[in-house]
């Protein structure tokens, strides 16, 4: 695919980890890491099927959110495609159909408590906004463009079904990866990286990985994620707050402030706005280049 165009090595993988050393050697550092165990005593190993969701939540309305690069690709948030009964969309998953239909932070929990039992939050760390637990579907096919979550949380994303291939990027390269105004995404495709629209990502260095049923990637406080659904998915996040206080600050400021403007001025402006924007992220990650080639 792709992705592997970029300048990706492998993820460091854990089988067992103590919560020191796991403090210590990635979660200060900002390091990703794929752990094997985290989830290996969950019942939700066994139970959660796409016949288990489709009998706890089947009638449930969902939102479905379609290929970003088609669907106002510069705004904060990318406005759902359609509307679907739950089981609809869960069988085009199941079938491993190709399409770009994904749902994104979606709390199953609210509609039905007792999936609440099918899992817990492992003593890896402190700080778990246990209010929060989102899961993520896609068809096989589709992804998420690459971005950094807003919140600046850290996120334990746990694989169910089939497989999702992610790769990760530091915040220190960000100056490469062509990041849009009042936002916190990226206005490159990695689905089919485009040197010639897009030189810098030439530069960018990160990480790659394929998350696979029952494994759990670790993935720091404001680290840029791109990921492909290779097969129909779901996944479950869990996330803790940053031990850095500037972060907290910075993901409070952004949800707060940053959001709300760009919702503003995407409603004030419209096209207008979302062009500037593109303009702009291009414009300055490609000056960044040519002063390093001089």
């Amino acid at each position: 695919m792709g992705i592997h165009k970029l300048d990706l090595k492998p993820i460091d993988v854990v089988e067992d980890i103590t919560k020191q050393e796991f403090t210590e050697k990635y979660l200060r550092p900002g390091i990703p890491v794929k752990f094997k165990n985290y989830t290996h005593k969950w019942p939700a190993l066994q139970r959660w099927t796409y016949d288990y969701f489709s009998e706890k939540l089947g009638q449930e309305t969902v939102k479905l959110y379609g290929r970003w690069k088609d669907n106002e690709p510069t705004r904060i948030e990318m406005p759902p495609v359609k509307e679907a009964p739950f089981k609809e969309y869960l069988e085009l998953v199941k079938s491993n159909t190709p399409s770009d239909l994904r749902i994104f932070l979606f709390n199953p929990f609210k509609a039905d408590k007792s999936l609440l039992d099918d899992f817990w939050f492992p003593d890896i760390t402190d700080g778990y906004l246990k209010d929060f637990p989102f899961m993520f579907f896609g068809a096989a096919g589709s992804d998420v463009r690459l971005h950094y979550d807003i919140d600046l949380s850290n996120v334990f994303i746990s694989q169910f079904g089939g497989t999702k291939r992610i790769a990760l990027f530091d915040q220190d390269q960000t100056k490469y990866l062509y990041k849009i105004p009042f936002t916190t995404h990226s206005a490159a495709d990695l689905m089919n990286p485009d040197f010639d629209e897009f030189p810098a990502l030439k530069f960018a260095k990160g990480y790659i990985t394929d998350l696979e049923p029952g494994e759990t990637l670790f993935m720091p406080s404001g680290i840029w994620h791109y990921i492909q659904y290779l097969d129909g998915s779901f996944s479950l996040s869990l996330r803790s707050v940053s031990e850095n206080n500037l972060d907290k600050l910075k993901g409070a400021y952004n949800v707060i402030v940053v959001r709300k403007l760009d919702e503003y001025l995407n409603k004030f402006y419209g096209q207008k706005w979302g062009d500037y924007k593109l303009k702009t992220a291009i414009k300055r990650t490609n000056e960044i280049i040519s002063k390093q080639q001089e």
